[in-house]
């Protein structure tokens, strides 16, 4: 085709791509251009806060109110904290964190701290106190930790532009004391949210049982400390509040006892923000460099504008991605270097495209109109497909557990394995007619109805299910017989209107088809993990079925992207358990749930149904504690895709 890139422009790209990376490599070191990646940081954890949907976190506030109650100068008595303390044990609290400096703990005298020490030392719970600066006398804490407190350091460590970002370092630090992962220097926070993201109670409130049920408590870490927006209860010292990634949005200010709270939520599930390692950064920054100048080159000098906004949008998208999932990646440097590739391109293309267009002139003014010769200057890399629109039936196949075979197995006989299970599926839908569209590693796609109509598609789709797994439970007795793990095959046939023909791009297409009855298909075969199934079919497949006996209906979901349930069709080779499983099924669809846990309890000691039941038997004890909606049918709703 013409649109071959010479080597000579190659070589461009290779070097605009080495140089846009090393020049933001070197601007990146700056403190400007940290700030801009702090204020992306501020921006992503806006947009996408920590999805944690309960926390076991409960902040216990000396706040306004409390102090009004009150009316005792700071600091407060050792019995304010001996109350709190007993309140808590009573209502069985998982730990007490008390982020207090050392002066505001009890130590008007003696006998306080004694009496203090003591309510410690009878407390079932662990206690957490603040350790303190340098240059303090640290003679308190350590009575306190004789007493078995514990001593933890509960310094925040903002970055230039004063904003927290990063978790406290060191193995001493609280949010250590819980965490659930292992910490790098550079670890960053993931805020559950702006202010009041947590539990507040009031001080005065959590000391009387009289005002608050226990189940507020139970099981919960409580943090104690300072939440006051105006410095007017203590004196000349610094009031305990801090700026997030919220306060450039929000304006807000956060006390430090929750910023501790979002630490310890951050590490106790895992859910801290990673930054890239030194070597990680410079692979992806080379790599969207390349890429950028790789898309650059194949367009003309009008597209590659167009080309260059998709690309940001995309580092972007990836960016939100990677960081929902705890990663954040730099993505100022790597827009910046996407730019950068452009206007490298930019300032040497426009000589490339004068070049280009009159080599077509020359090649083909002989051959096409004038029309289509202009077509082609102005978008000489694009090549027209398309196909047409036909109702298929399509199958997806999965081999559950090879990844596992292929750990614990040679690479020639995991090869010969696989090749194996793929000539057998592809004889068995060659035999039943169908098109074998594509492999995807030890997955098959395959469909039915062209490019020759095929009468009873459907019949002919399930039939090949059902042969393809029986032919994997002979191979997989086979490999269990010599040892190796179990391999499971997992189905999902659909039937529906698909646009089928020759799709793909100027350099690679293929005979295929797309559409949402594909997308259907594919997200059917995902789902049989969550049943413990091996082949599902969709509704409209089995409507067309003249065999109904073997299927039996054993959900109504709606697929991730979808509004409208669709029913979801199980084969079972025996039909022993079938009528139970569909009373059991529409039971629960009526919303007799007594009934329907009767049934499915009834199912749950039969291997290939124990998946289906426990996922039912908890659906049922979730929904026994909702508000379902007077028309729900028995319709869930399906994330994966």
């Amino acid at each position: 085709m013409f649109n071959q890139v010479s080597k000579k422009w190659l070589l461009y790209s290779l070097l605009s791509s080495l140089i846009s990376v090393c020049c933001v490599y070197v601007l990146s070191q700056s403190d400007a251009w940290q700030q801009l990646e702090n204020t992306a940081f501020d921006a992503q954890s806006s947009i996408i806060p920590t999805k944690v949907s309960k926390t076991d976190i409960v902040i216990v506030a000396i706040d306004e109110q409390s102090f009004a109650h009150y009316q005792t100068c700071w600091p407060w008595p050792e019995s304010y904290y001996t109350n709190l303390l007993k309140r808590l044990n009573q209502a069985g609290a998982q730990a007490v964190v008390l982020n207090l400096s050392i002066d505001a703990l009890p130590n008007a005298n003696e006998e306080e701290a004694s009496s203090f020490a003591s309510s410690i030392t009878a407390s079932k719970l662990p206690v957490y106190f603040a350790k303190s600066q340098s240059g303090q006398d640290d003679s308190l804490l350590n009575y306190y930790r004789d007493a078995g407190a514990k001593i933890k350091s509960f310094e925040l460590l903002p970055d230039l532009d004063g904003v927290i970002r990063r978790l406290p370092r060191g193995s001493n630090s609280i949010s250590d004391a819980f965490s659930a992962q292992n910490l790098t220097n550079n670890t960053r926070i993931h805020f559950i949210g702006d202010t009041n993201s947590f539990v507040t109670i009031p001080f005065v409130k959590a000391v009387s049982s009289n005002l608050l049920p226990d189940h507020i408590f139970k099981d919960k870490i409580v943090l104690v400390g300072i939440d006051i927006l105006a410095n007017t209860r203590f004196g000349n010292k610094a009031i305990d509040r801090y700026r997030t990634p919220f306060t450039w949005f929000s304006g807000n200010t956060m006390s430090g006892v929750e910023v501790h709270a979002n630490t310890i939520v951050s590490v106790q599930n895992g859910l801290s923000i990673s930054t890239l390692t030194v070597l990680q950064t410079a692979f992806l920054a080379l790599l969207v460099a390349l890429f950028a100048s790789y898309l650059f080159t194949a367009a003309s000098l009008k597209k590659s504008l167009l080309g260059l906004a998709k690309l940001l949008g995309f580092i972007v998208i990836i960016s939100l991605f990677t960081f929902y999932h705890s990663v954040s990646l730099p993505v100022v440097s790597l827009c910046a270097i996407a730019i950068s590739s452009y206007l490298f391109y930019f300032v040497l293309g426009f000589r490339k495209q004068q070049r280009q267009q009159q080599f077509i002139t020359n090649a083909f003014s002989r051959y096409v109109s004038d029309q289509v010769l202009h077509e082609l200057k102005d978008n000489p890399t694009t090549l027209e497909l398309g196909g047409e629109r036909k109702f298929l039936a399509i199958l997806f196949a999965d081999l559950a557990g090879f990844t596992k075979l292929a750990e614990q197995t040679q690479a020639e006989q995991v090869a010969d394995i696989l090749h194996q299970v793929l000539t057998a599926h592809s004889r068995i839908i060659v035999k039943h007619g169908g098109t074998l569209d594509k492999y995807l590693g030890d997955a098959v796609m395959a469909f039915w109805g062209a490019p020759v109509a095929c009468e009873n598609s459907v019949e002919k789709a399930v039939a090949a299910a059902i042969e393809m797994n029986a032919t994997c439970v002979k191979l997989s007795e086979e490999l269990q017989r010599q040892g190796l793990p179990e391999l499971k095959l997992r189905i999902g046939v659909n039937y529906g209107e698909v646009i089928v023909g020759h799709l793909g791009s100027d350099i690679l297409f293929d005979y295929t088809c797309i559409g949402d009855a594909v997308n259907q298909a594919a997200r059917l075969e995902s789902v049989n993990r969550l049943y413990g199934s091996d082949v599902l079919i969709g509704q409209a497949v089995y409507e067309q079925l003249n065999d109904k006996s073997h299927f039996t209906l054993i959900d109504k979901v709606v697929l991730k992207g979808k509004s409208q349930a669709v029913n979801i069709y199980c084969y079972f080779e025996t039909p022993m358990h079938q009528q139970t499983l569909a009373q059991a099924f529409s039971a629960y669809c009526d919303k007799d749930w007594l009934k329907a846990h009767t049934y499915y309890q009834s199912l749950y000691s039969e291997p290939e149904l124990m998946a289906l039941c426990k996922l039912f038997l908890e659906r049922i004890e979730e929904y026994k504690r909702q508000a379902l909606p007077a028309l729900w049918g028995g319709e869930s709703y399906l994330d994966n895709k």
